[in-house]
């Protein structure tokens, strides 16, 4: 069945550090009062992307680039883009295995990034991903979505899911340096990004 995408789903971004290490990023929307005092920021980034013949397969790798960008050529004396940045931040943890061997921790994105606890190059291509999903959700009509999430899909292997960071935390397989004692994981409630199926009601541009 098709997924509609609206605020209560979460966006969760697998991330293969090597062969035997692996790390999710969950990232929550943008309340309504973010959207409406970005909206132009938002707008003209994608516009930018797109006018610059660049596409949904490569737009999810230099959004925040482009947001950052479209900030100078809407204000040239201030970096408009800070709080809107700061707030995918505030919204973003990273699900890591423990140093010690204890399982899975959650972290804020915030301190993960500050500790440097993942690679610098990763983060940035975490940060432009987040910030296309965030825009191309925004912006795209119901319709569009299938179309503007192909990077999405394809190269992120990118999940929605209606589990808050925790819980979804809880979902994956269990991590252990001990004998596997055959003990089976709680399957995660998520689901691949589909987009929805064309319907002919008219579909808001923000998603409910």
């Amino acid at each position: 069945m098709a997924i509609i995408i609206n605020r209560k789903l979460n966006l969760v971004l697998p991330i293969d550090l090597d062969e035997h290490r692996k790390i999710y990023f969950h990232s929550m929307p943008i309340s309504v009062e973010v959207f409406d005092a970005n909206f132009w920021l938002l707008t003209q980034t994608l516009a930018s992307l797109y006018a610059h013949g660049i596409g949904p397969s490569m737009s999810p790798r230099i959004a925040l680039r482009a947001l950052r960008d479209a900030a100078k050529q809407l204000d040239d004396t201030t970096d408009i883009s800070v709080n809107f940045v700061n707030e995918i931040y505030r919204l973003t943890n990273v699900i890591m295995p423990g140093t010690n061997g204890g399982g899975w921790v959650n972290l804020p994105y915030y301190e993960v990034k500050s500790k440097k606890l993942v690679d610098d190059q990763v983060l940035v291509e975490v940060e432009n991903a987040i910030v296309y999903f965030i825009v191309a959700s925004a912006l795209h009509l119901r319709s569009e979505l299938e179309m503007a999430y192909q990077g999405l899909i394809s190269i992120w292997k990118a999940e929605t899911t209606l589990l808050n960071v925790t819980d979804y935390m809880h979902s994956l397989p269990i991590l252990t340096q001990t004998v596997n004692t055959g003990e089976k994981p709680r399957a995660p409630h998520t689901t691949t990004i589909v987009a929805p199926q064309k319907t002919s009601e008219p579909a808001s541009s923000i998603p409910s």
